[in-house]
């Protein structure tokens, strides 16, 4: 077998751990995604209710000033039919005093359903910030377990590193960069074996030719993939 061959066989070893080492630290962060999403939506919700608490207080407010209102012109109007000079004028002063007693009784209705639901609303948004506060404790868990696995293959892939380069020296240069060429290629290995005549990588016939080179010890490429061949043995 070609020396370089058999030096690369431990390099790419190497490098498949690095492979999935590197998508490891690419997916993990992806694991606290789905929970920050829906941390966020709760945030969401929360703020919405706030709202709309504040809107119907709003309209509370604005209903009990109507009711302030009626209750001061009544008060009026009481005074001025007290004071009345003639029947006509009397039920006239009584007409108005109706139509606001009318109009404060509506108004007191919709208070006191805007009261009522507020005390729904507050109901749901103490349940949602509990649940946010929930969600958040275990949002910042999970963040703080990925960050220590993230370092962790952080450091590992260090060493990896470091143990590729050792296993490079006195590699070929072309055949070095030939490796490295056709593994950012394929992004999962370099080198094939070659059995029963056909390559390993990609699964298409080699050739009688290069077979005998490779029995020579040649460095060979397929054909078809580019992969870097070498018989078992």
């Amino acid at each position: 077998m070609n020396s370089s061959i058999d030096q690369l066989l431990k390099v790419q070893e190497v490098d498949s751990e690095m492979i999935l080492l590197r998508e490891s630290l690419r997916m993990r962060p992806r694991e606290i995604e789905d929970d920050r999403k829906k941390s966020q939506d709760t945030r969401q919700a929360l703020e919405a209710l706030v709202a709309k608490i504040k809107q119907f207080r709003m309209e509370s407010d604005r209903r009990e000033v109507d009711v302030k209102k009626c209750d001061a012109e009544i008060e009026k109007y009481n005074v001025a039919m007290n004071q009345a000079k003639s029947n006509q004028e009397y039920t006239i002063i009584k007409e108005q005093i109706k139509r606001q007693e009318d109009l404060r009784a509506k108004a007191e209705e919709e208070v006191i359903e805007k009261l009522t639901q507020i005390d729904a609303v507050e109901a749901e948004r103490k349940a949602t910030a509990s649940r946010l506060v929930t969600e958040e404790k275990g949002l910042q868990k999970k963040t703080a377990e990925v960050d220590e696995m993230v370092r962790g293959m952080q450091k590992q892939l260090g060493i990896l590193e470091e143990q590729k380069a050792t296993l490079l020296v006195g590699v070929d240069r072309d055949h070095m960069r030939i490796y490295e060429r056709v593994l950012a290629r394929h992004n999962n290995f370099a080198l094939a074996r070659v059995e029963d005549q056909v390559c390993h990588g990609c699964y298409i016939a080699v050739t009688a030719q290069d077979v005998n080179l490779l029995m020579q010890g040649q460095f060979v490429q397929c054909r078809s993939c580019s992969r870097i061949l070498y018989l078992p043995g």
